[in-house]
């Protein structure tokens, strides 16, 4: 016999619970058996007292049609599309599954039931399950009031409360409270206080599992072991040291501030802009991408070129001949900061666009022709020359800007007025008539002198020797702008105007006669010498600054005070007052004494005896700068 079931809607979860109720064929069944209750003649079922606490009453759907084909509980036996039967449930009631069974987990839940279809068995199994309320639990099929506390996840198991605490919590009591003895132990309540159970190697130390793995000391995800008191390191590859803390990243391999990381068992560098390379060793300077001498800087994270001139471009790849400025296969080359073409013959000019002909070198309507790597000019009678340059007025022979005008095979000059000849030679100045180097000039019909200076006139024959300003005969001649005297001996100056007798060498009021090419002094009495300068005063006759003066034909002195006598000899230290070699010198009108020691006073005349220091008629010498006395005795001392 097939069963069809109900596969639950998609609000219901299919899950497994504890109560399990397992369809199978069921016999054909008696009138009214739903839920326990009892078939009436109005086919009511009525719910035992027992299970009242939802006081509802269910109608007995399966007390009718057929209810002997199907085990319908809380539901009514229908037949399917197919021909099988299968229980249709009451709506609005809290009824699921086969059988249509009543579900129920109290007030604080809700009741769900979850189908699963065995393929061992061909059958299908129901589950029910509830869904309790915060604060509440599944115990024995009814939501029970049950909580742990805010850590912790209460539930009930086999009728007994179980608190599932999160980590660093315990149960204590029924509630999830705070427990923790460190990495290295495991914390829980007994009897209301604190237990912890410490790993092999570490002890309980005020609460907290303490030991040398403690600290955690093996780094990069070593294993710490304990070895007695200490550790020891486990490192995983490729890390190594005391405590796993040498990788490969140690070494810093990563060079120009590239940034290493660990790659499996190798290391891998995040290179800075703009360096690459395994190592980040690769400098994009390396390559030396500058070109023409530039330098290749980094600069923000990219490369820079700094170009030297003439050249410029990223790379300093552009420069005067990047484009190709030499024509007719010219060779372009850097001159300074611009170019120079190497021209191909027979090709010129600075661009080497210039052929032999393009300047049109034969004159006087020569006809020009490329010729090899030159050119060659077919002149035109009477013309010749190698650009047909040469004819009968190439010499420029009509002076005076005269016109030169071929004539056949000659030529002929048009004179401009005043000028005549054969040559337009003859003019207002042919004859030269501008003197001292004047230049001559056609002014008209006549002619002008331009003259240099310092010459002036109509024909410039005024100079500055034109005055004769040489005295005494000199000989005047020009000199630049001014003139220059050559005076005859004795006399000199620019005019030849000083004479020796101009600066009165006479002196003493001594007369200066000119003596041919020199002087000669008279002088009066009673002065002597070449310039009258020796007298009665010459010998400075006059001491302690006495001042001489001349007298008829001898001298008088004039003394400062204090001194006197003739020659002003006589003075205060002339006496020589000062005693025991003491220094005289004058002071004022006066005299004062530098004596010598030990000697003092104003004349130096007082010794160290002067006092009598020696007592007893003892008798007393002057030794040294002090003095010594001679007892007479029994005197001593």
């Amino acid at each position: 016999m097939d069963v069809e079931a109900f596969v639950p809607s998609v609000n219901q979860s299919i899950e497994t619970s504890v109560e399990e109720i397992r369809v199978q064929v069921a016999e054909p069944l008696k009138d009214c058996f739903l839920n326990f209750g009892i078939c009436s003649e109005m086919s009511t079922c009525q719910l035992p007292k027992d299970r009242r606490d939802q006081n509802h009453l269910v109608r007995d759907l399966g007390c009718r049609e057929g209810s002997d084909t199907c085990n319908c509980k809380n539901g009514r036996c229908v037949k399917d599309s197919r021909g099988n039967w299968k229980c249709l449930c009451l709506p609005r009631h809290s009824m699921k599954g086969k059988d249509c069974e009543l579900c129920d987990c109290g007030r604080n839940g809700k009741c769900i039931f979850a189908e699963t279809f065995s393929v061992q068995t061909k059958s299908i199994h129901y589950q029910k399950k509830c869904v309790c309320d915060t604060g509440y639990a599944d115990k024995y099929g009814t939501c029970t009031e049950c909580d742990c506390g805010a850590d912790g996840t209460c539930s009930y198991e086999n009728g007994l409360k179980r608190c599932d605490c999160k980590i660093g919590t315990a149960d204590k009591e029924g509630t999830c409270i705070e427990c923790d003895c460190g990495a290295d132990g495991t914390c829980s309540y007994e009897n209301g206080l604190k237990r912890c159970d410490c790993k092999i190697g570490t002890a309980d130390k005020e609460g907290t599992c303490i030991g040398p793995c403690s600290s955690n000391p093996c780094q990069n995800g070593g294993q710490c072991i304990m070895d007695g008191e200490n550790f020891k390191c486990q490192c995983r590859a490729p890390f190594k040291g005391e405590n796993c803390e040498i990788g490969l990243c140690s070494s810093n391999p990563c060079q120009n501030g590239g940034e290493c990381t660990m790659d499996g068992e190798n290391f891998k560098c995040k290179c800075r802009a703009p360096f690459k390379g395994k190592n980040c060793e690769i400098d994009p300077c390396s390559s030396n991408p500058c070109q023409n001498g530039g330098k290749c800087t980094v600069e923000e994270q990219n490369l820079k070129c700094e170009c030297k001139a003439p050249f410029k471009g990223k790379n300093c790849e552009i420069g005067p001949c990047s484009f190709n400025p030499c024509r007719n296969g010219g060779t372009c080359s850097i001159d300074g900061l611009s170019f120079r073409c190497a021209c191909m013959s027979p090709f010129k000019g600075i661009l080497c666009e210039t052929d032999p002909c393009s300047s049109n070198p034969c004159q006087n309507g020569g006809a020009c022709s490329v010729d090899g790597q030159g050119f060659k000019c077919y002149c035109k009678s009477p013309f010749r020359g190698k650009l047909c340059e040469s004819g009968p007025c190439s010499s420029n022979p009509c002076q005076n800007l005269g016109t030169c005008s071929v004539d056949g095979q000659n030529f002929k000059c048009s004179c401009k007025k005043p000028f005549t000849g054969n040559l337009c030679e003859t003019g207002p100045c042919s004859s030269n008539p501008c003197q001292n180097g004047g230049t001559c000039s056609v002014d008209g019909q006549n002619f002008k002198c331009s003259c240099k200076k310092p010459f002036t006139g109509n024909l410039c024959e005024t100079g500055p020797c034109s005055s004769n300003p040489c005295k005494n005969n000199g000989k005047c001649t020009v000199e630049g702008q001014s003139f220059k005297c050559e005076c005859r001996k004795p006399y000199k100056g620019k005019n030849c105007e000083i004479s020796p007798c101009a600066s009165n060498p006479c002196q003493n009021n001594g007369k200066c006669k000119m003596d041919n090419e020199n002087f000669k002094c008279e002088c009066k009495a009673p002065y002597n010498g070449n310039l009258c300068q020796n007298g009665p005063c010459s010998s400075n006759p006059c001491q302690n600054s006495g001042v001489c003066e001349v007298v008829g034909l001898s001298f008088q002195c004039k003394c400062k005070e204090p001194f006197k006598g003739k020659i002003c000899e006589i003075g205060p230290c002339s006496s020589n007052p000062c005693q025991n070699r003491g220094q005289c010198k004058v002071v004022g009108i006066n005299f004062q004494c530098d004596c010598k020691p030990p000697y003092e006073g104003k004349q130096c005349e007082k010794d160290p005896c002067t006092s009598s220091p020696c007592l007893n008629k003892g008798n007393c010498t002057v030794n040294g700068n002090s003095f010594k006395c001679a007892c007479q005795g029994p005197y001593s001392g």
